[in-house]
Parts: structure tokens; C-alpha cells; sequence
């Protein structure tokens, strides 16, 4: 009957056949052939493909990050050429108006030791103090956003007052309406920091960033906190109880720098 069948369907009973024979055979043989030394020949077999696909995919993903990466400079140099300008002009703007310029910031770089408060860290212990040019009073942040400032300085070590510390004050600005407010951190309902102080009549939208106004002394202006996540109002109905989400996450750090505070005395939080 195989001179009857199509050469294709001659070549498909073929191997069929030859499936079958194979598989009676493993069937008969499987437990005595040696296994191990099989799996060792595929192995080396196959070896040089494998590496070959594994180098392939590492090029391929290669170029995609050096692609990546490549536009993101390219973004990056094009925004700080643009920020760059804007400095200057508000630079020039500021002289022409006798107000004094920005100071810039000089960071210490500090690693976080230990975190100390329930249920929420309210302090952290930092590896540098006064011998390092750390000093009471100086603000602590990451490259996220402000975490509090030093609350005690020894030689060696500091100590810092958190964000979250019950006790802690700072006078904020939502960064693009400038509308005031203090930020504190709160136990009830639930533990949260919310920016306090801010009028009904005030417009502050959800997602709103939030940053350091300068006002209280205690921190430089323009430093990153958080941004709005919820906004309600207080039980007199005359202010708006905003939530902040922390730019900087307590969980998360482990290493940050310190801003020397400003030469100003302190006066309001």
C-alpha cells in the first residue's frame, strides 16, 4: 500500500514508525541505560548553544538599556540646560529687586543606624556628629525628600527628629499655588502627616507636591516632603485636613545627607 501514498505521507509513516520502535525500545531498555552519563552528553551537546542564546539575549538586552539610557541623558542635559536659564533670570530678577539669593545647600553624606519610636519611627541615630560638621539644628534628607532635622549632636553620632515625631512642626508651601501650612504629624485616626493651618478657601488639589517654605528658619526653603493624597475638613469646618504622602520613605532608608541650617536664629516652628 506505500506505493500508493504520496512521497510526503510515505516519509510521515516512516518516521511514525520509527517514533514507535524507538519508544517500544525505552520502554524495554529505560531503567538500564545510563542516565546520569546521558544527561551529561546533552549537556556538553548543547552547551555551546546555550551560551550562544544566553549572549545573544544579553546583547540584545544590552542595547536596549544603553538605548534607554541614551535618551535619558539626552532629557536630562536638555532639562538642566532649561533649569540653568531659569536660574539665571531669577537670579537677575533677584539683584534687580535687592533680594538676597539662594543659598546653595552643602551635603554631608551620613548613614542611618537605627530607627527608635512605635509604632512609628519618630527618631534615627546617624553616623556623624559634630566631628563630622554635622550640628544641631541641620536638616536631614535623601535623595527623596526631607526626613526631619538633628535634634542632638554628639562627636561621633546625632541624633535625629523625624517627620513623624508628634512634636515636630514644619512650615510648608504647596509648590506650585504657595498656599501655607505647617506640617504635623498626627496619631488619629490613624498615623499620618497632614498639613495643617490651610483655609477652606484655599485650593489644594489631590497630588499637589509639597515642599519647605523657609518661613520657620528651622529648614531651607524648596526642600521636597511629600505630595497631597487626601483632603477632608476638620471638625470646626473652618480649615481643610490634608494628608501628605512622605516623599521619603522611612522603610527604605539607609543612607542620607545633612543641610547646614540656615544662619538665621529660630523663631516659629
Amino acid at each position: 500500500m506505500a506505493g500508493f501514498l504520496p512521497p510526503a505521507e510515505r516519509r510521515s509513516s516512516a518516521l511514525l514508525g520509527l517514533y514507535a520502535a524507538l519508544s517500544l525500545v525505552l520502554l524495554l531498555v529505560g531503567d538500564r541505560v545510563p542516565q546520569a552519563e546521558m544527561r551529561g552528553i546533552g549537556a556538553w551537546v548543547f552547551a555551546p548553544f546555550d551560551r550562544a542564546v544566553l549572549a545573544l539575549d544579553r546583547a540584545a538586552a544590552a542595547w536596549r538599556d544603553n538605548r534607554e539610557l541614551h535618551e535619558r541623558v539626552a532629557e536630562l542635559e536638555i532639562e538642566n540646560e532649561r533649569l540653568r536659564l531659569a536660574g539665571v533670570e531669577n537670579q537677575q530678577l533677584r539683584m534687580k529687586l535687592d533680594l538676597p539669593a539662594y543659598r546653595r545647600f552643602t551635603l554631608r553624606p551620613v548613614e542611618v543606624l537605627a530607627l527608635a519610636g512605635e509604632p512609628v519611627p519618630s527618631a534615627a541615630t546617624l553616623s556623624g556628629g559634630s566631628h563630622q560638621g554635622v550640628h544641631e539644628g541641620d536638616a536631614v534628607v535623601t535623595r527623596d525628600g526631607l526626613l526631619g532635622r538633628v535634634g542632638e549632636c554628639y562627636p561621633g553620632l546625632s541624633r535625629v527628629v523625624l517627620l513623624t515625631d508628634v512634636n515636630s512642626a514644619v512650615a510648608c508651601e504647596v509648590e506650585s499655588t504657595g498656599v501655607l501650612g505647617v506640617l504635623r504629624f498626627a496619631m488619629t485616626p490613624y498615623p499620618r502627616l497632614t498639613l495643617t493651618g490651610v483655609p477652606l478657601t484655599d485650593t489644594v488639589r489631590v497630588g499637589q507636591a509639597v515642599v519647605t517654605s523657609g518661613l520657620s528658619r528651622r529648614y531651607p526653603r524648596g526642600l521636597p516632603v511629600g505630595s497631597v493624597r487626601r483632603i477632608g475638613s476638620d471638625p470646626s469646618g473652618l480649615l481643610q485636613d490634608i494628608e501628605i504622602e512622605p516623599a521619603a520613605r522611612l522603610s527604605r532608608i539607609r543612607h542620607a545627607f545633612t543641610i547646614s541650617r540656615p544662619a538665621a536664629p529660630e523663631d516659629s516652628p
